[in-house]
């Protein structure tokens, strides 16, 4: 349990002077255990700290006429480490294809970037009990045609979708056998062992118990990964 991780998806919050405070509080950690994505803005400030850094987003190119987009050789000056891929509110609200994610997931891997590759099932696919199928279905869908060598270094984010920022999440039983499942199904298709985060409505109150699912290998954090002070309470759970 002390060796799971906890990335910090701070999403499109955060201002310039809420920044610099949550730099103040824990710019001086340095541990593999903690991950912090920026918004983009911001990565060049907190590049200046001690903490390890993500994308929240990358593009598959190095470099060209695409506008808005950070490139992963552009992502390496600042010595970004993870980025985050195929987050179901970049595939819902900006209709990201499971094509441009496998790019995006080679581009990563040429870089040394390890590619977080979030999936999981909405609301009426779990009433449904069509979890497994779903994720078996986005797994395939984006590892068919990757090199094994290079499926090995990607971790995946298990992230129910009617779970993120709602404040419910599925049972610790669930997380469980959902975590597991994911992990034999990239062994029997691939042949490769694989890590898998939690996200989903993570927070102080519920991380004490959620860190004690032995097969989950650590916590995509949202919201709650914003507020410098209960992070660190979490960072602290984690780590002990």
């Amino acid at each position: 349990m002390g060796n799971k991780r906890i990335f910090a998806n701070q999403k499109m919050y955060m201002t310039k002077k809420e920044v610099d405070e949550f730099i103040k509080i824990l710019g001086s950690i340095h541990s593999e255990q903690l991950v912090i994505c920026p918004t983009a803005i911001y990565v060049e400030k907190f590049s200046q700290s001690k903490l390890i850094l993500g994308m929240q987003n990358i593009f598959y190119e190095d470099s060209g006429a695409y506008t808005g987009e950070i490139s992963p050789l552009q992502a390496k000056d600042y010595h970004i480490q993870y980025a985050i891929v195929g987050h179901s509110e970049r595939r819902n609200i900006l209709n990201e294809s499971n094509d441009m994610l496998k790019k995006k997931i080679q581009a990563c891997i040429a870089h040394n970037i390890t590619p977080i590759f979030c999936i999981g099932e909405t609301k009426e696919q779990y009433e449904m009990h069509k979890t497994n199928e779903i994720l078996k279905r986005q797994i395939i869908d984006v590892f068919q045609g990757l090199k094994i060598h290079d499926i090995s270094k990607i971790m995946i984010a298990y992230e129910p979708i009617w779970a993120i920022g709602t404040g419910f999440i599925p049972t610790e039983k669930e997380i469980k056998d959902t975590t597991q499942y994911i992990k034999n199904i990239v062994w029997q298709l691939f042949d490769v062992s694989i890590s898998v985060l939690y996200g989903g409505s993570v927070n102080e109150k519920n991380v004490q118990s959620l860190n004690q699912i032995d097969v989950v290998d650590g916590f995509l954090v949202g919201g709650a990964s914003t507020k410098p002070k209960e992070l660190l309470k979490m960072y602290e759970v984690v780590v002990s």
